[in-house]
């Protein structure tokens, strides 16, 4: 798998965009020259057991536009031999160059083609030169607003019966590749050719709502030709490679849209062009992600009544978390809690092409009596989060995949700081820490991770917390 680079969308991507700079490693807190276990300087570790089991999450948060920071999107359908088939489809409004019909007086409208940049990144198998998705373009049948959160699972009215274009095969791994259009190449995107008759039917008295109302033609021009979507078509095999694209840019070839390309009535000049194009701040979007997993072995993990789970699963949002229960905490020793990291190990067995998560984030579920004054079941930032206005926190959290030692071996764990969460407990004298872990939101329901849970047969991966304290002796 190619990963080129990767964007924040939302605001919680872009504090993981500046946090990841400054990711904290093992010796973080005490310096790798001060070992545990060091008696004369009283400073000492343990370890505390886990229960893991893995559950499912839909509330990715996929359309909230931020400026300043570009719109990505994902869109096709693939196939994953552990989390089985993840379809995703975008769905985002357009507003006019020019508000009025008058620019089409005179002509001959010669094609139309909707356009979606491509992100320069693909998830899954960038290596299968014949990997193909395959795409239909359709208008929305409602509305979406502009600066508006919406979630991954939304669903909004498509207008199926009438398509805006026909199915349209594209090879993913060429998207990289510039388009040609009348022998001059543009920037890389996937270029899907419009039903004309169909475009028209929208398009043209949208424009002309617009022309009629100058005060606010974006908002008549919408009112009408509501929005777009692009999805997989029906009946069309998932592929191995999943495309991202980029909504927002600031030419015809770099932003989402449609392309109308005309001429004037006995004119031999070249084709002309009018652009009709996502905008940020006046348009609303979302990616919407479904995922199927009756057949695939998370399914097995997702339904599981174990006790405590050998295997855990977790997905960028929306799909698997994880459900970690931390018990013994009073059993601890009395003392300064310099360091408590939970470790979770990446199972070797299970990284392939589809490749791990950049950073997993935990949160606290209250048992009603802790943390104080909560609701039991309410979910709620650790300690260790806080200043939430502040990315500093984020370097002792980490919650990055990081390469560790255990027993003389190299092992890749998400490490997760939690000294602040722990000293909270002992100071409430609460016993047992219930948490949940979820994937970022930055590029929706992209990349996966298998890891050891607290029943694990191998010590090596089990899931575990490490706690370093420190006494006067």
């Amino acid at each position: 798998m190619k990963h080129r680079f990767s964007w924040p969308v939302l605001l919680l991507a872009a504090i993981v965009l500046v946090s990841s700079l400054y990711g904290c490693r093992e010796n973080s807190v005490i310096n790798a020259a001060i070992a545990p276990n060091d008696s004369t300087l009283g400073i000492y570790s343990t370890e505390l057991s886990c229960i893991t089991h893995t559950y499912y999450d839909d509330t990715g948060v996929s359309g909230l536009f931020i400026s300043g920071y570009s719109v990505y999107t994902g869109a096709g359908s693939i196939d994953d031999d552990f989390f089985g088939t993840m379809n995703g489809a975008t769905y985002f409004q357009v507003i006019p160059d020019q508000p009025t019909n008058a620019v089409f007086d005179n002509t001959t409208i010669d094609s139309a083609a909707l356009i979606l940049p491509y992100s320069g990144f693909t998830y899954g198998d960038t290596t299968d030169q014949n990997a193909t998705q395959t795409y239909q373009a359709f208008f929305m049948g409602e509305q979406l607003a502009a600066n508006t959160l919406y979630y991954s699972y939304e669903n909004k009215n498509v207008e199926t019966g009438n398509p805006l274009s026909d199915p349209y095969t594209v090879n993913v791994y060429h998207l990289e590749d510039s388009v040609k259009v009348k022998d001059k190449n543009y920037a890389p995107a996937l270029r899907i050719p419009l039903n004309l008759p169909v475009l028209l039917s929208k398009l043209t008295p949208a424009l002309q709502a617009a022309q009629a109302n100058p005060d606010n033609p974006y908002a008549e021009f919408k009112n009408v030709l509501r929005g777009l979507v692009v999805k997989v078509a029906d009946g069309a095999s998932p592929s191995h490679a999943y495309p991202f694209f980029q909504l927002d840019g600031k030419t015809p070839y770099t932003t989402a849209g449609i392309v109308v390309y005309y001429h004037a009535n006995g004119s031999t000049s070249d084709t002309a062009v009018q652009h009709y194009y996502f905008n940020g701040e006046s348009c609303g979007y979302f990616n919407k992600v479904s995922r199927s997993y009756a057949t695939a072995p998370i399914n097995a993990l997702l339904t599981s009544t174990d006790a405590n789970d050998s295997l855990i699963g977790i997905q960028n949002q929306p799909g698997p978390c994880i459900d970690v229960v931390i018990p013994g905490l009073r059993s601890l020793p009395s003392g300064v809690i310099n360091k408590a990291t939970l470790q979770l190990s990446l199972l070797p067995q299970h990284d392939n092409k589809y490749g791990a998560l950049t950073r997993i984030y935990p949160k606290v579920v209250s048992n009603g009596t802790y943390p104080s004054g909560t609701s039991a079941g309410g979910v709620y930032e650790v300690a260790d989060r806080y200043p939430l206005t502040s990315t500093s926190p984020l370097k002792m959290l980490n919650g990055q995949l990081n390469e560790i030692t255990r027993d003389g071996n190299k092992v890749y764990a998400f490490t997760i700081g939690l000294p602040r969460e722990i000293m909270r407990c002992r100071a409430e004298n609460n016993d047992t820490l219930h948490l949940r872990l979820n994937g970022t939101q930055d590029l929706v329901g992209a990349f996966r991770a298998v890891l050891a849970g607290g029943n694990h047969p191998n010590p090596l991966y089990k899931a575990r917390l490490i706690v370093v304290y420190s006494t006067l002796n």
